[in-house]
């Protein structure tokens, strides 16, 4: 029971911003060792806890009367606490909120300051700047963006299969695609011959993904129904 204790108050706060800040897309989603994992809430543990205590002093000085509670402002008192089931339901709840609002704020201001000042020194050393995104994955198709690809494998030399991208696996199983409409994309682009914007290799799995050009597929798809009415137009005139 007290090992329990201990992993809510002391591991569990950093736990949650770590997983935030996963989500909202700072870090790539990777597995991590239970040491890894235990290093990580650790360190992350502090900022969040600090808010955490200090939101919850605030509010038991605010409720003033309330009920025989008591301000936590060292490690003694957090331990005292951690014995009441009170304490631990609103420590848990105020983590997970205040955990949320600190990930989200690194991941809008924090995360950009600091890749700014890393690629400040990796320029002054002459070394390539970090994109904005974890990984090559995440940098190509995780832009909520419409993208329309062709999927093959390099060591073939038949054409690989052409559709719009609906779903996109994340980062770490970058071997799920889901495409949709890939008869009519295949069509438009053998029609229209769209260049290839982009292409995307993963050597170890031996595939490509061709990105083509988003501005080329939006310009055929506004003149095609232009051409089939010229071309049904001219068949009616034809047969008459």
């Amino acid at each position: 029971m007290e090992n329990f204790i201990s992993t809510i108050v002391f591991l569990l706060p950093g736990f949650l911003m770590y997983f935030w800040i996963q989500s909202f897309g700072v870090n790539p989603v990777v597995k991590h060792s239970p040491t890894e994992m235990g290093a990580i809430s650790a360190l992350l543990w502090l900022p969040v806890s600090a808010t955490t205590l200090l939101v919850y002093n605030l509010i038991i000085i605010i409720a003033g009367r309330m009920a025989a509670l008591r301000p936590i402002w060292d490690l003694d008192d957090l331990k005292k606490g951690s014995g009441s089931l009170f304490f631990l339901v609103s420590f848990l709840t105020l983590s997970v909120v205040i955990s949320f609002l600190m990930g989200a704020i690194w991941a809008k201001w924090g995360e950009p300051l600091q890749r700014k000042m890393i690629n400040k020194i990796r320029r002054w050393r002459g070394a390539a700047e970090f994109s904005k995104n974890a990984s090559v994955w995440d940098e190509i198709f995780l832009a909520n963006e419409p993208q329309v690809v062709e999927i093959g494998k390099i060591d073939k030399d038949e054409s690989g299969m052409i559709g719009c991208i609906d779903k996109v696996s994340r980062s770490f199983e970058t071997e799920r695609l889901s495409l949709n409409d890939v008869e009519y994309f295949t069509s438009l682009v053998k029609k229209y011959c769209i260049p290839v914007s982009n292409i995307y290799l993963d050597v170890k799995a031996g595939i490509y993904i061709k990105i083509f050009d988003p501005e080329k597929i939006k310009s055929a798809q506004l003149s095609q129904p232009e051409d089939e009415c010229s071309i049904s137009s001219s068949e009616v005139e034809g047969s008459e």
